[in-house]
């Protein structure tokens, strides 16, 4: 899952200069800290640097969870969210290491069920355009198919054939989530054991870490696991529970501290050794970082040379090259930024989510290890921007005109029954009230919530969870007057757009 913010090019601009600094300063790092989680509301982070194969800061702040007193550690336990894309990356490294396959292996090789939109792109898929977000699809496309909903990865993978393309086969690249499902899959299907159990034998086994975790009950399970926060409607940070994740995983919802991510960054940095122990040939992490599609727009920095490898941003900047990803999932949001050559690299995890708090957090630790020192007004404008942002969205929700007194061309029973998307699947509309709907996806708990008239025929949704955001639900009728089905007027989730439903009424 990918986080988008304005500010990122604000970031890129401030960061760099050609002087490096041969000390790391860290000694204000804690009043900064402190700082930052007082003026952004953060209830919990944690923060790990290594150098030189050496963790040299490593440091839990805040709480687990806002309203109770266990503290945050280098130890506990957060959401990694797009991170998880660079394991799964490494997963198959391991497999073309061992020559069971080959980044230019057909997918459909190893995934017979395996379809998208047209039958060549389908036959000419490999496992590394699966890495590098050139399907042609929409950016996040298929978010309906895994958020918060029960179906397995392969249920997931043999409905992605419904997506329409946005651009040409390996025209450009638009980001992807449920690609890296798929190559998950294929590492199940060559390895004979799950993706899952592949990562911990293979990677999290020799990488010592033990509390790390794909399986959404292990995490559950552990004492020291930081709880999400979101906003609320009077955007108030809340705690929420969790989604299970595990569809995603490959994708997505690897759980990790930042003592065991430092490890993960000392393997990456020492060309796939750690501790005298071979886990994947040093031509695979270059192949891993290498650059394999341009970014036209810049990506994470803006800048014409940014390009995405394997899982991981890659910018070279003032002759260095910046290794990175972010991470964001509900309430869950992250930061990995490595420099190769200066064999440094540091993990910020924090159990709050759609803040900038992360990435201002990124900029000071880059600031402290090259010793180039943010200017003076850069805290006070990211500070601005996040105002106006939490103003900017109280207004909105303010400001949705409506047509009184008018009527829905149907009496409201009239309204219910079944529904399907093709991709998807059923969605149901039923009687709860006297002028009330209930919406209801079969295979997504969250997505469930109250219709009231709005205007004409179309209703509010009030979707009963709260990280999904009230918006609208339109009927579409025949010349008949008879409903053919309805759309959305919703606001798109990290990861999920309503746009992609096309939702028909069921013929009786």
């Amino acid at each position: 899952m990918k986080i988008k913010m304005n500010i990122l090019s604000i970031i890129g601009l401030l960061l760099f200069s050609t002087s490096f600094a041969q000390q790391i300063q860290l000694d204000s790092l804690d009043l900064q800290i402190d700082q930052v989680i007082k003026d952004f509301e953060i209830p919990g982070l944690s923060i790990g640097i290594i150098r030189n194969d050496s963790v040299i800061f490593s440091k839990g702040y805040g709480k687990l969870e806002i309203l109770k007193e266990r503290k945050v550690d280098e130890n506990t336990l957060f959401g990694i969210g797009s991170i998880s894309k660079s394991f799964t990356a490494l997963t198959l490294g391991i497999l073309v290491d061992e020559g069971k396959i080959n980044w230019d292996d057909k997918v459909k090789e190893y995934l017979p069920y395996f379809e998208l939109y047209a039958p060549y792109v389908t036959d000419n898929f490999t496992i590394r355009d699966l890495l590098t977000h050139r399907s042609g699809l929409k950016d996040v496309s298929g978010g309906t198919l895994w958020y918060h909903s029960d179906y397995s990865r392969e249920e997931i993978i043999k409905r992605l054939k419904y997506l329409e393309p946005e651009s040409s086969y390996r025209e450009k690249p638009a980001y992807q989530n449920v690609m890296y499902v798929i190559a998950s899959e294929i590492v199940k299907v060559v390895s004979g054991i799950s993706w899952d159990d592949f990562l911990r034998e293979r990677v999290f086994d020799k990488l010592k870490m033990n509390n790390s975790t794909s399986f959404s009950k292990e995490r559950e399970a552990n004492i020291n696991l930081a709880q999400p926060h979101i906003w609320n409607e009077e955007y108030k940070k809340v705690a929420i529970i969790q989604e299970k994740g595990d569809n995603l995983a490959p994708g997505g919802f690897i759980y990790s501290s930042a003592t065991e991510m430092s490890n993960y960054m000392k393997l990456l940095l020492n060309n796939g050794v750690i501790d005298n122990d071979t886990v994947v040939s040093p031509k695979i992490i270059k192949e891993i970082f290498k650059p394999q599609i341009i970014y036209a727009d810049g990506g994470m920095f803006k800048n014409e040379f940014s390009s995405y490898g394997f899982g991981w941003w890659l910018t070279p900047v003032n002759g260095h090259k910046i290794i990175e990803h972010s991470g964001g999932i509900d309430g869950m949001s992250a930061q990995l930024v490595m420099i190769k050559d200066m064999n440094v690299g540091f993990i910020i995890l924090t159990n709050t989510s759609k803040e900038p708090s992360t990435f201002f957090l990124r900029a000071l630790l880059l600031s402290e290890l090259l010793n180039e020192p943010l200017s003076d007004n850069f805290y006070s404008r990211v500070k601005e921007w996040r105002a106006n942002n939490i103003k900017e969205k109280r207004a909105s929700s303010k400001n949705i005109s409506r047509s009184i007194n008018t009527n829905p061309s149907l009496a409201i029973k009239d309204y219910t029954g079944k529904y399907t998307d093709k991709m998807y699947g059923e969605i149901l509309i039923k009687k709860i009230g006297e002028n009330e709907l209930e919406i209801a996806f079969s295979h997504t708990k969250v997505f469930r919530g109250k219709l009231k008239h709005w205007h004409f025929d179309t209703f509010k949704i009030d979707w009963y969870d709260i990280r999904v955001p009230d918006g609208f639900l339109t009927f579409n009728f025949s010349a008949k007057r008879e409903i053919l089905g309805f759309s959305f007027d919703q606001e798109n989730l990290l990861d999920v757009d309503f746009g992609e439903l096309n939702v028909l009424k069921n013929k009786n």
